[in-house]
């Protein structure tokens, strides 16, 4: 199952890690080695899974790896996998169910409005406007039944995901990793503040220099122009 093929082609380097899943290579890279990488960190996105449909590759911020190394031992590794193949192949399986589902409507649609005209030819432009209204009243139900059920399945799949890992790392090591996690979060985002309020203080500083500048220059064509004065 193909998972972001995209992202999987994007791989800086070599992996600092490789496993098997599978029977499929798993490999690492640091996030932080990406030329995108603030596109995922700046969202609080520090982990990426893709697949080019036979084998994978997760994309992990370095500190955030350190930080819950025990997220990413082997037996979690499966268990997360199995969990986000489940979801593809769902979402997979409901973009065709969809992709059906919109065909026989239009096709319904199309049929009984070109019948219609043929029967009552004077009002084909009502009928060409109810059957577009009716197609597209359709696939907006649809689609939003299909948004509804895959977060609910989502929802479901995750749940038993993280009682999964629960069991697999224990009671303790779950909850240090919501704490690592936790902490890690507040500690990046704090720096990335820092970062932004350094920056504006530089800004204005920069800003405040330049008028100090400007406000000499003045001064001292001024006090040029005083002195021709005098000499005249």
């Amino acid at each position: 199952m193909k998972m972001l093929p995209k992202e999987y082609s994007k791989a800086v380097g070599e992996p600092f890690r490789v496993e098997s899943y599978k029977g499929a290579k798993l490999e690492m890279y640091f996030l932080d080695d990406r030329p995108d990488y603030s596109k995922f960190a700046s969202r609080g996105r520090f982990s990426v899974w893709t697949s080019d449909g036979v084998n994978y590759r997760l994309f992990v911020d370095k500190g955030y790896y350190h930080a819950v190394n025990l997220l990413y031992q082997n037996g979690v590794n499966d268990i997360w996998l199995d969990f986000t193949n489940s979801i593809y192949a769902a979402q997979k399986k409901m973009s065709t169910t969809y992709m059906l589902f919109s065909f026989i409507i239009l096709a319904v649609v199309l049929g009984a409005s070109y019948l219609i005209q043929a029967l009552w030819p004077e009002q084909a432009n009502n009928v060409f406007l109810v059957s577009m209204v009716v197609l597209f009243v359709g696939l907006f139900y649809s689609s939003g039944r299909q948004q509804k059920r895959l977060k609910a399945l989502v929802d479901v799949e995750n749940k038993k995901a993280t009682e999964l890992i629960r069991d697999e790392v224990g009671a303790d090591g779950f909850q240090s990793i919501l704490d690592a996690q936790e902490l890690y979060y507040q500690q990046y985002f704090k720096v990335e503040e820092d970062t932004e309020e350094t920056t504006e203080a530089d800004a204005t500083d920069a800003g405040q220099i330049e008028n100090n500048e400007e406000k000499l220059d003045d001064e001292s064509t001024s006090s040029d122009d005083s002195k021709e004065r005098k000499d005249e």
